[in-house]
């Protein structure tokens, strides 16, 4: 009887850390998505091209906003809260943007707000960037996440391309 009680908490055991692993990966794969529609917008940016990243602002915008996934992680729902209301004014305001330099000035947002969420989340790509332009944002300054470690500028694009610096890895 003994055996039947300790193979039942074990078997307990072994589903709640199989739930709790698919939960933390569908949790990382909401984030390698946004990840991924980020640096189109910012490669299409760096590279002055308004329409491709729209294009991308649009899965961007279509994850951030039909993904609940973070609803289903308490430990991270007040965090999430706390920005979500900002990343979303960030993304109404880059998707009403008529011109590539409004829509630069929402990017300052998207990229705060996106930062965010992956310092809340403790997110870990070996392979990101955190880079910022000092002029950027009316000469306050702006950081932008990269998957190379040269700088590519998106908020001046080709007109000051290597403004910028790394200013830490994504680990």
């Amino acid at each position: 009887m003994k055996t039947v009680y300790t193979l039942i908490i074990a078997s307990l055991f072994l589903i709640h850390t199989a739930q709790a692993q698919q939960e933390s990966h569908s949790h990382d794969g909401h984030l390698d998505i946004l990840v991924e529609h980020y640096l189109g917008m910012k490669n299409a940016l760096v590279k002055d091209d308004l329409e491709k990243a729209k294009t991308a602002f649009n899965d961007f915008a279509q994850e951030v906003r039909s993904n609940d996934e973070m609803n289903n992680h308490q430990e991270h729902a007040t965090k999430h809260q706390n920005h979500h209301g900002m990343m979303l004014k960030a993304l109404a305001s880059a998707d009403s943007s008529q011109t590539i330099e409004d829509f630069r000035d929402a990017f300052v947002d998207v990229s705060k707000e996106l930062l965010t969420a992956l310092e809340n989340q403790n997110y870990e790509h070996p392979s990101l960037f955190v880079q910022f332009c000092p002029m950027a944002n009316n000469g306050d300054g702006a950081k932008w996440i990269s998957d190379e470690e040269k700088i590519a500028n998106p908020f001046y694009g080709q007109m000051m391309h290597k403004c910028g610096e790394t200013v830490t890895k994504i680990e």
